[in-house]
């Protein structure tokens, strides 16, 4: 046996056909002795097989090269690599499952997300602001002018604000801005707001309170800019230039655009203007600018001072002749099932019959409401009479317009003369009466069985929350429908000849809901209001615009 030749060589020998019979003899004896050796076979022709494609071939060694014991050895080292390569083939299918398995998972979050873009992009409700109005003080002529100047609003509580220009003639308004800042602005002042984190002071004063988060907050004025690092500080424009104040904490105040300076807490500096301009020490006066605590207080006063004017109110208005029902909700709900009805003179067959409904606050901490949240929720009453026109008043709060109809007032069955009321989905009020499909002298004998005056959509999200005044009126002798929206007209629908009903009636009716179920185990469609009312009132009567308006202004938190 010649030891002179590695295995490699007698392999090489092996598949070229060259191998004598001293060489295949110590190949044999190799293959039969030394596992090292049949390792390096076994991958030697994994790596044969490899080369021809991947297609096995019988193993190229001669039937003579090893006698039947080396035959014996030569195919254990077969069958070692049979396994090897069903291990391989095996490790390999159960990878290419374990990628087809996580390729199929990955591919599953694609497809919902590339339904969650379609949502996002036709679907999903929107809004817009980049600050919101959370405190209205004694204020008058509160209003925001769109950055374009082309239309105005009044300010609201709960209002969210575009960039435009903020004006109050005289009390306070506070408006948080979406970056966590907060400015109380001190009347007569106008503020023009640039986006969530900056604004622009032409006149009057601020406080500004900046928490850590919202650190870099900036107000700049005709001659200076204030960056907030995070503190409390006051600013006022006048004639005579701007004065900040540091109340604490620190600015990075900027007269010139290239060289800021700091400013701690207690330094008060005014910027001259004419002749003498820069800026000077001036006396640190933070009681002229009320911060958000002694705001919270003046509007706590506030309140009660509109609580006893609502209050006084309400009672004038008990007494109106024209009244057919009046839910002031001004006592005290909890524990009771029922709802009084304070018209006077007092008739209790006109209480109402709480279903579900919750005690909840109204506009006030004093005064309670109503919360609909169920779908069973409603208060039942029974309005007998006929009456001719008709007006509904309302404070409502609304949480969500997730109903295709949204009741306030509607009656049980909807026979001739009954008056339905109530909101759409798509934020629109819609008012209608039953109309007759029987000819008579009084009503009509052709077209659809009513007219529904349906007022422009009022709604938008950022009004959840908020307390809303709605009204209608059926106007009989004006043949006209008006919608109202916190005492402004919303629309008026003119009823036409053979639709319009001179004779109306309520008998059983919901507030908050609609038809109780006939049967049993009725299915029936869910239109309760999902939010709350505070008062409700019923009039026998076209009330005037006028009228409507001195409602809102007696009545509004």
């Amino acid at each position: 046996m010649s030891s002179s030749k590695s295995l490699e060589e007698l392999l090489l020998a092996s598949e070229a056909g060259t191998l004598d019979s001293v060489d295949r003899e110590q190949l044999n004896e190799l293959l039969r002795h030394d596992p090292e050796s049949r390792a390096k076979f076994a991958r030697w022709q994994m790596t044969t097989i490899a080369l021809q494609d991947g297609t096995p071939t019988p193993l190229k060694i001669e039937s003579n090269v090893v006698a039947a014991e080396t035959n014996r050895a030569v195919w254990s080292e077969r069958q070692i690599y049979r396994w090897v390569i069903a291990s391989a083939a095996a490790l390999l299918i159960a990878v290419t499952f374990r990628w087809v398995q996580l390729e199929t998972r990955r591919s599953a979050p694609v497809v919902n997300t590339s339904v969650a873009r379609v949502r996002i992009s036709t679907d999903e409700p929107t809004s817009s602001g980049i600050a919101v109005v959370t405190q209205l003080v004694n204020a008058t002529d509160a209003m925001i002018q769109d950055a374009s100047g082309a239309s105005s609003k009044s300010l609201s509580i709960n209002s969210a604000l575009n960039p435009g220009s903020v004006r109050l003639e005289s009390g306070w308004a506070q408006i948080e801005f979406l970056n966590g800042a907060t400015v109380v602005l001190h009347g007569p002042a106008e503020m023009e707001l640039v986006s969530a984190a900056e604004a622009i002071m032409h006149r009057g004063r601020i406080r500004a309170e900046v928490p850590p988060a919202a650190r870099g907050f900036v107000v700049r004025t005709h001659d200076m800019k204030v960056v907030d690092l995070g503190t409390e500080f006051g600013l006022e424009v006048s004639p005579e230039g701007s004065n900040v104040q540091v109340f604490d904490g620190e600015v990075e105040l900027q007269v010139e655009e290239d060289r800021p300076q700091l400013v701690g807490a207690g330094k008060s500096l005014q910027r001259q203007t004419g002749a003498n301009v820069g800026l000077i020490d001036s006396p640190l006066t933070p009681d002229r600018f009320v911060d958000a605590a002694g705001l919270q207080r003046l509007a706590e006063t506030q309140q009660n001072e509109r609580y006893q004017l609502w209050r006084e109110a309400s009672e004038r208005q008990r007494n109106d002749p024209r009244l057919i029902a009046y839910y002031a909700m001004d006592s005290p709900l909890k524990g009771q099932r029922f709802l009084s009805n304070d018209s006077v003179p007092r008739n209790p067959d006109l209480d109402g019959a709480i279903v579900g409904a919750t005690v909840t606050r109204g506009r006030w901490d004093a005064k309670p409401g109503l919360q609909f949240k169920r779908p069973g929720d409603r208060v039942r009453v029974n309005v007998p009479g006929e009456f001719g026109s008709l007006t509904m008043a309302t404070w409502v709060r609304i949480d969500s317009l997730d109903r295709w109809y949204n009741s306030l007032f509607l009656t049980d069955s909807y026979q001739l003369g009954e008056p339905h009321w109530q909101i759409l989905d798509t934020g629109q009020l819609h008012f209608s009466v039953r109309a007759s499909t029987a000819g008579d002298e009084n009503e009509p004998s052709v077209g659809p069985p009513h007219h529904v005056a349906l007022s422009p959509s009022f709604w938008n999200p950022s009004l959840s929350g908020q307390w809303l005044h709605l009204a209608v009126v059926y106007d009989v002798d004006a043949s006209t429908t008006t919608h109202y929206l916190n005492g402004d007209v919303l629309s008026v629908d003119n009823i036409p000849d053979h639709q319009l009903v001179r004779t109306t009636r309520i008998g059983m009716a919901s507030i908050g809901n609609w038809s109780t179920p006939l049967e049993p185990d009725e299915h029936y469609a869910i239109r309760n209001l999902n939010g709350s009312l505070d008062e409700l009132a019923i009039f026998a009567a076209a009330l005037s615009p006028t009228e409507i308006k001195e409602m809102v202004e007696h009545g509004k938190p």
